[in-house]
């Protein structure tokens, strides 16, 4: 039955539900930690997600998932998935759709406005027209309630002109989307978060610590996230981002950095006493590693003084546009991954230049960094190429 899906039959609705499942942690949100969706989702995915705390610090996301076959909403309150080719809800949280009736006619107000489409206990949900008073179209597309989703057609109802063609969630501009202005010209193109046009640079501090996750410029202010449950940083979702700036005294607790696959990423610069407890000192906590791999347009990491002194781990691994890596102060202590061993590993093609780090100009580790290294590994794992 149209509007009814058995997830048995629908393999895609259990998978859009786990992906938005893998949001749910703590430390998930807020820094929309979505390794479980890169790693396990099979799907040609993509996420346009914007990660929030409620009144009561709950955690919580909401935006679009797009895949191949399904565009998938998730709020506070629910998951929506439909077909945008059948113009078909599939799926809506603790809805039964079997009830779902077709080709219904609704009033929505004693003016005249109405809606033509697919009704469930007297309110849209599914695809359908709103008309105003005056029978002009008002909007076209997926509503459930009184908000507009996942994807429909907005327009300028006294002169019948589109306004807006997109993707909504919860009633907001969001995701791929075109603006028309009442001429018809383009106001803007493109993606839209929270009912906006996408900002690509946030800039983080305490009280503003809330954004999503198509920015191409991070910057994290002094003294931010040193609450406890802030306990590991992975930015695997942010794959658009260009450029990470952590100012000094950041990220005290964090014990995992994960900076991995991040294919637009240029820049890492993060300054004095950042991802440590043992300010102006040094430690050896085993269970405090950094890892940054698979970013190949990576030309500069800078890392001030002390950061990351009680770390006991570091990969560096298949970056190599890498131009710079300054690790410290040459002149002053420094003690940065104090009792950390050093692998900086690539992949080289036999064909290429057989160097690790092909572009590599500058090599700085500050003083007392890596101190009580056990250990230090430069590798390259050739392939051959058959021509």
């Amino acid at each position: 039955m149209r509007g009814s899906v058995n997830e048995a039959e629908n393999p895609l609705l259990m998978e859009s539900e786990s992906l938005f499942q893998a949001c749910s942690t703590k430390e998930g949100i807020e820094w929309g930690m979505l390794t479980q969706i890169q790693e396990t989702s099979p799907l040609n995915h993509d996420l346009s997600v914007f990660f929030r705390q409620d009144k009561n610090n709950s955690n919580y996301c909401e935006g679009l998932l797009r895949t191949n076959q399904l565009l998938v909403e998730r709020t506070k309150e629910r998951v929506v998935v439909e077909d945008g080719k059948k113009r078909e809800l599939l799926s809506v949280s603790q809805v039964d759709l079997s009830g779902v009736k077709h080709n219904s006619i609704l009033d929505l107000s004693v003016d005249g406005d109405r809606w033509e489409g697919d009704v469930l206990e007297g309110k849209p949900c599914g695809w359908g027209v709103e008309y105003d008073k005056e029978n002009r179209v008002a909007y076209e597309g997926f509503r459930i309630g009184e908000w507009n989703v996942c994807y429909g057609r907005k327009y300028y109802t006294d002169i019948s002109r589109l306004e807006y063609e997109g993707e909504w969630c919860e009633g907001m501009r969001w995701g791929e989307g075109t603006q028309y202005d009442r001429n018809g010209d383009v106001v803007f193109g493109g993606e839209w978060v929270n009912d906006k046009p996408a900002e690509r640079v946030f800039v983080m501090d305490e009280k503003n610590n809330v954004f999503h996750n198509r920015i191409e410029e991070l910057v994290v202010m002094s003294w931010c996230g040193n609450a406890i449950r802030w306990r590991s940083l992975d930015l695997r979702h942010l794959h658009l981002l260009k450029s990470l700036k952590v100012d000094h005294d950041c990220f005290d607790y964090v014990s995992d950095v994960r900076i991995v696959g991040l294919s637009e990423l240029e820049r890492v610069v993060i300054d004095d006493n950042c991802f440590t407890v043992k300010k102006w000192g040094c430690g050896d906590d085993p269970n405090r590693h950094f890892y940054l791999k698979n970013c190949p347009k990576l030309k500069s990491l800078k890392m001030g003084r002390y950061s990351f002194s009680d770390y006991t781990v570091i990969e560096i691994e298949n970056v190599d546009a890498l131009e710079e890596i300054e690790i410290g102060d040459l002149h002053e202590g420094s003690y940065n991954f104090y009792s950390a061993s050093l692998n900086l590993k690539s992949m080289v093609v036999a064909t290429q230049s057989p160097l690790d780090l092909p572009q590599l100009k500058r090599l700085i580790f500050g003083d007392g960094s890596f101190g009580s290294c056990h250990h230090l590994v430069f590798e390259s794992n050739t392939i051959s190429v058959s021509s």
